[in-house]
């Protein structure tokens, strides 16, 4: 066999040659994947004025649970970055959330503590287009907007509604029963979740009666509620409607036979410190006040702030902050897999320490969250 020419040599040598230059040309000119930016979370929370202490608790509840994780390690293997701003009214609302974007950089958002502050503040993030978790507001109407970039990991005010209901419908029945409430966003919003709930069950109201936020007073909507018989009372209401109602009661010596709490005033330790045993035999409908697997977020909340939690919106905002920044984790860290990852997760009620669970139905709004029916008894809230 005689040897191949030259030229043959080199034209085979430059053909077996070219597909490796090709194959390292193409893995040289492959960009390198992009790094996602850093998670920077904000909070809008009323911080002063006349929520404050609702506000405070959210925020409560959310540093607890940045230091659980990043105790763990952090998320992505970074400390949670974090800044919270002030929005005390709702024409601050919009405001503080730009300012989060703007000034902190913030590219995920929490929040509210209110709901009359909630409908601004996640406007204003859905016109920026930022994800927002919706943490303890619970008004029906935040989450019927078709928002795309809204979750609630919180309950909902026909939760409220739909668990007074049914306790009047199986403890108070044949009684003669009566509904009071504050016109605001939140106990307003309770008062329609009720009346349908009631409907719904064939239940009557003997009265109902609303009354404006900045009422002085509930001396005359309790004197109508006594002139009516009224047997069984369900009051929506902040913490200062439960300390007037009260007051009323006491001044005209009246009371029914049971008083039902169903906005946060009647779960807040600040209220049983004010009335003392007055408030012994209340029922409050409310998320769950830091059930067993708990007790360990309540220690290092009285360890942290040296008191105890003052109501169950610290607990909740816990559980929500905290499955937000695990299933950021679990995502990467990547910011812009949040809401998917969120809402792809299928955790069946008692998963979470409060006792919630996390599956997010076609509005955002996690429907394995729930409220419980509590009492005061001895100072103290515990289930019924």
């Amino acid at each position: 066999m005689s040897p191949l020419p030259r030229r043959a040599l080199l034209g085979t040598g430059l053909a077996l040659a070219l597909p490796a230059l090709g194959r390292a040309a193409s893995t040289a000119q492959k960009p390198p994947a992009p790094t996602p930016p850093k998670a920077r979370f904000g909070a809008a929370l009323p911080l002063t004025g006349a929520e404050a202490l609702q506000g405070d608790e959210a925020l409560r509840g959310i540093l607890l649970a940045i230091a659980d994780v990043n105790a763990a390690g952090g998320v992505a293997g970074q400390p949670v970055a974090f800044t919270s701003a002030d929005m005390s009214t709702q024409a601050s609302a919009a405001t503080a959330v730009n300012g989060l974007l703007t000034q902190s950089h913030a590219n995920l958002l929490l929040g509210s503590g209110s709901s009359a502050l909630s409908y601004p503040a996640t406007a204003a993030a859905e016109l920026a287009q930022t994800p927002f978790i919706e943490l303890t507001a619970p008004a029906d109407g935040i989450m019927t907007r078709g928002f795309k970039f809204l979750l609630r990991t919180a309950p909902t005010t026909s939760m409220i509604g739909g668990l007074a209901a049914a306790t009047v419908q199986a403890r108070f029945a044949k009684r003669k029963l009566g509904l009071l409430f504050n016109t605001g966003a939140t106990d307003g919003a309770i008062a329609a979740a009720t009346l349908t709930a009631l409907g719904k069950a064939g239940q009557s109201v003997a009265l109902s009666a609303g009354y404006p936020t900045d009422a002085a007073g509930l001396y005359e909507q309790v004197g109508r509620m006594m002139r009516a018989k009224v047997e069984v009372l369900l009051h929506a209401a902040g913490p200062d409607d439960t300390l007037a109602l009260f007051q009323a009661m006491r001044n005209l010596n009246w009371r029914p036979d049971a008083l039902l709490g169903c906005g946060n005033g009647y779960g807040l330790r600040d209220t049983q410190v004010a009335l003392g045993g007055a408030l012994n035999g209340t029922f409050v409908i409310a998320a769950p006040f830091f059930p067993g697997p708990a007790l360990a977020v309540a220690k290092a909340y009285e360890t942290r702030f040296a008191v105890p939690p003052r109501s169950a919106e610290s607990c909740t905002a816990y559980v929500g902050a905290k499955l937000t920044f695990d299933t950021l984790n679990a995502a990467g860290g990547d910011p812009a897999k949040l809401l998917a990852a969120l809402r792809q997760l299928k955790l069946a009620p008692g998963a979470l320490a409060n006792g919630f669970g996390a599956q997010f139905d076609a509005s955002g709004q996690n429907i394995a969250s729930f409220v419980t029916l509590q009492i005061w008894k001895d100072g103290a809230l515990v289930p019924v």
